[in-house]
Protein backbone atom coordinates (compact mmCIF):
# COMPACT_ATOMS: atom_id res chain seq x y z
CA UNK A 1 0.00 0.00 0.00
CA UNK A 2 1.19 3.35 -0.96
CA UNK A 3 2.09 5.78 1.43
CA UNK A 4 -0.89 8.29 -0.05
CA UNK A 5 -3.38 5.66 0.46
CA UNK A 6 -2.92 4.96 4.21
CA UNK A 7 -2.93 8.48 4.71
CA UNK A 8 -6.40 8.93 5.83
CA UNK A 9 -6.03 6.03 8.47
CA UNK A 10 -3.24 7.88 10.12
CA UNK A 11 -5.51 10.92 10.61
CA UNK A 12 -6.31 11.50 14.47
CA UNK A 13 -8.80 13.26 16.09
CA UNK A 14 -7.91 16.23 18.06
CA UNK A 15 -6.79 16.09 21.66
CA UNK A 16 -9.26 17.75 24.34
CA UNK A 17 -7.42 20.09 24.86
CA UNK A 18 -6.84 21.23 21.50
CA UNK A 19 -10.49 21.27 20.60
CA UNK A 20 -11.04 23.51 23.63
CA UNK A 21 -8.58 26.12 22.49
CA UNK A 22 -9.98 26.18 18.86
CA UNK A 23 -13.46 26.23 20.66
CA UNK A 24 -12.11 29.22 22.77
CA UNK A 25 -10.78 30.99 20.06
CA UNK A 26 -14.01 30.58 17.69
CA UNK A 27 -15.88 32.22 20.59
CA UNK A 28 -13.45 35.03 20.94
CA UNK A 29 -12.92 35.85 17.42
CA UNK A 30 -17.25 35.79 17.13
CA UNK A 31 -17.25 38.09 20.00
CA UNK A 32 -15.18 40.35 18.58
CA UNK A 33 -16.46 40.89 15.53
CA UNK A 34 -19.56 39.10 15.42
CA UNK A 35 -20.70 36.14 13.61
CA UNK A 36 -21.23 37.66 9.92
CA UNK A 37 -17.38 38.66 10.02
CA UNK A 38 -16.21 35.70 11.49
CA UNK A 39 -14.47 33.25 9.33
CA UNK A 40 -13.54 29.37 9.59
CA UNK A 41 -10.03 30.37 7.94
CA UNK A 42 -9.63 33.42 10.70
CA UNK A 43 -9.92 30.55 13.10
CA UNK A 44 -7.51 28.31 11.34
CA UNK A 45 -5.12 31.50 11.25
CA UNK A 46 -5.38 32.43 15.01
CA UNK A 47 -4.76 28.58 15.54
CA UNK A 48 -2.48 27.63 13.42
CA UNK A 49 -4.58 24.47 12.44
CA UNK A 50 -5.68 23.71 8.94
CA UNK A 51 -9.09 24.78 7.61
CA UNK A 52 -9.41 20.60 6.47
CA UNK A 53 -9.17 19.96 10.25
CA UNK A 54 -11.72 22.52 11.12
CA UNK A 55 -14.23 20.93 8.72
CA UNK A 56 -13.48 17.28 9.40
CA UNK A 57 -14.19 18.59 12.84
CA UNK A 58 -16.94 20.50 13.10
CA UNK A 59 -18.39 20.61 9.20
CA UNK A 60 -19.32 23.92 8.90
CA UNK A 61 -18.89 27.20 10.74
CA UNK A 62 -22.39 27.15 12.36
CA UNK A 63 -21.72 24.18 13.98
CA UNK A 64 -18.22 24.89 14.93
CA UNK A 65 -19.90 28.78 16.46
CA UNK A 66 -22.58 26.68 18.36
CA UNK A 67 -20.46 24.03 19.68
CA UNK A 68 -17.96 26.92 20.69
CA UNK A 69 -21.12 28.80 22.67
CA UNK A 70 -22.05 25.56 24.63
CA UNK A 71 -18.33 24.55 25.63
CA UNK A 72 -17.99 28.41 27.44
CA UNK A 73 -21.70 28.26 28.37
CA UNK A 74 -23.93 25.34 29.08
CA UNK A 75 -23.30 22.56 30.92
CA UNK A 76 -25.58 18.63 30.50
CA UNK A 77 -28.82 18.99 32.32
CA UNK A 78 -29.63 16.44 34.94
CA UNK A 79 -31.78 14.37 35.04
CA UNK A 80 -35.58 16.23 35.48
CA UNK A 81 -37.95 14.38 37.78
CA UNK A 82 -39.96 17.07 39.99
CA UNK A 83 -42.95 15.34 40.24
CA UNK A 84 -45.85 16.68 38.40
CA UNK A 85 -46.12 17.77 34.70
CA UNK A 86 -45.76 21.66 35.76
CA UNK A 87 -43.18 21.23 37.79
CA UNK A 88 -40.81 19.24 35.28
CA UNK A 89 -41.48 21.73 33.00
CA UNK A 90 -40.61 24.53 35.42
CA UNK A 91 -37.25 23.01 36.19
CA UNK A 92 -36.72 22.52 32.74
CA UNK A 93 -37.45 26.36 31.98
CA UNK A 94 -35.16 27.19 34.62
CA UNK A 95 -31.89 25.40 33.36
CA UNK A 96 -32.34 27.20 29.91
CA UNK A 97 -29.10 29.45 29.76
CA UNK A 98 -30.05 32.88 31.30
CA UNK A 99 -30.18 36.13 29.41
CA UNK A 100 -26.74 37.28 28.43
CA UNK A 101 -26.05 40.72 30.82
CA UNK A 102 -26.48 43.96 28.48
CA UNK A 103 -22.45 44.77 28.34
CA UNK A 104 -22.08 40.96 26.81
CA UNK A 105 -21.04 41.46 22.83
CA UNK A 106 -23.57 40.68 20.64
CA UNK A 107 -22.61 37.15 19.00
CA UNK A 108 -25.27 38.25 16.29
CA UNK A 109 -26.46 34.28 15.82
CA UNK A 110 -29.97 34.80 16.49
CA UNK A 111 -30.05 37.20 13.42
CA UNK A 112 -28.16 34.75 11.40
CA UNK A 113 -30.62 32.22 11.86
CA UNK A 114 -32.83 33.45 9.87
CA UNK A 115 -30.01 33.80 6.44
CA UNK A 116 -28.69 30.78 7.52
CA UNK A 117 -30.59 27.44 7.57
CA UNK A 118 -27.67 25.49 8.29
CA UNK A 119 -26.85 27.44 11.48
CA UNK A 120 -30.75 26.68 12.73
CA UNK A 121 -29.97 23.61 12.09
CA UNK A 122 -26.83 23.69 14.31
CA UNK A 123 -28.82 25.54 17.03
CA UNK A 124 -31.24 22.36 17.56
CA UNK A 125 -28.79 20.23 17.29
CA UNK A 126 -25.69 21.45 19.12
CA UNK A 127 -27.67 24.30 21.71
CA UNK A 128 -31.07 22.90 22.20
CA UNK A 129 -30.58 19.58 21.70
CA UNK A 130 -30.53 18.44 25.63
CA UNK A 131 -32.85 20.03 26.43
CA UNK A 132 -35.38 18.72 24.09
CA UNK A 133 -33.89 15.63 24.82
CA UNK A 134 -35.50 16.86 29.01
CA UNK A 135 -38.69 17.48 27.13
CA UNK A 136 -39.41 13.63 25.46
CA UNK A 137 -38.10 12.39 28.77
CA UNK A 138 -40.37 14.93 30.31
CA UNK A 139 -43.72 14.49 28.12
CA UNK A 140 -43.02 10.33 27.67
CA UNK A 141 -42.91 9.98 31.59
CA UNK A 142 -46.39 11.89 31.68
CA UNK A 143 -48.10 9.70 28.78
CA UNK A 144 -46.93 6.47 30.96
CA UNK A 145 -48.25 8.38 34.36
CA UNK A 146 -51.30 8.92 32.07
CA UNK A 147 -51.20 12.77 32.74
CA UNK A 148 -50.57 13.22 29.02
CA UNK A 149 -53.14 11.11 26.72
CA UNK A 150 -50.76 9.31 24.57
CA UNK A 151 -52.34 10.74 21.58
CA UNK A 152 -52.19 14.44 22.32
CA UNK A 153 -51.72 16.46 19.58
CA UNK A 154 -49.65 19.28 21.36
CA UNK A 155 -46.86 16.39 22.09
CA UNK A 156 -46.30 17.11 18.91
CA UNK A 157 -46.14 20.20 19.22
CA UNK A 158 -44.25 21.00 22.37
CA UNK A 159 -40.61 20.90 21.19
CA UNK A 160 -41.46 23.57 18.57
CA UNK A 161 -43.37 25.34 21.51
CA UNK A 162 -40.15 25.64 23.43
CA UNK A 163 -37.61 26.52 20.70
CA UNK A 164 -40.30 28.92 19.37
CA UNK A 165 -41.13 31.05 22.64
CA UNK A 166 -37.22 31.92 22.76
CA UNK A 167 -36.76 32.58 19.49
CA UNK A 168 -39.60 34.86 19.00
CA UNK A 169 -38.43 37.04 21.77
CA UNK A 170 -35.25 37.74 21.06
CA UNK A 171 -36.07 38.03 17.19
CA UNK A 172 -39.05 39.97 17.27
CA UNK A 173 -39.13 41.72 20.14
CA UNK A 174 -35.22 42.50 20.59
CA UNK A 175 -34.68 40.79 24.07
CA UNK A 176 -33.90 37.59 25.54
CA UNK A 177 -36.55 35.45 26.93
CA UNK A 178 -36.31 35.02 30.55
CA UNK A 179 -37.63 31.73 32.50
CA UNK A 180 -40.40 33.45 34.04
CA UNK A 181 -41.66 34.46 30.28
CA UNK A 182 -41.29 31.12 28.92
CA UNK A 183 -43.03 29.35 32.12
CA UNK A 184 -45.85 32.21 31.67
CA UNK A 185 -46.31 31.25 28.08
CA UNK A 186 -46.14 27.40 29.48
CA UNK A 187 -49.27 27.82 31.64
CA UNK A 188 -51.33 30.10 29.33
CA UNK A 189 -50.72 27.62 26.84
CA UNK A 190 -48.89 24.63 26.59
CA UNK A 191 -49.97 22.95 30.31
CA UNK A 192 -54.02 23.57 29.11
CA UNK A 193 -53.14 21.79 25.48
CA UNK A 194 -50.99 19.21 26.93
CA UNK A 195 -53.29 18.18 29.76
CA UNK A 196 -56.54 18.75 27.48
CA UNK A 197 -58.92 15.41 28.02
CA UNK A 198 -60.93 16.48 24.93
Amino acid sequence: MSKQASAPGRRKRLTQEREREILDVTFDLVAEVGYEQATVDEVARRTKASTATLYRQWENKPRLVITAMMARKYPPLPPIDAGSLRDDLVTLARMLPPPPPSSAPNLGIWQAVLSEPALAQALRDVLFAPYLDALRGILARHVERGTIRPDNPALAHAEMFLMGSVFVEKLFAGTEADADQLIAVMDALLLPALTSRE
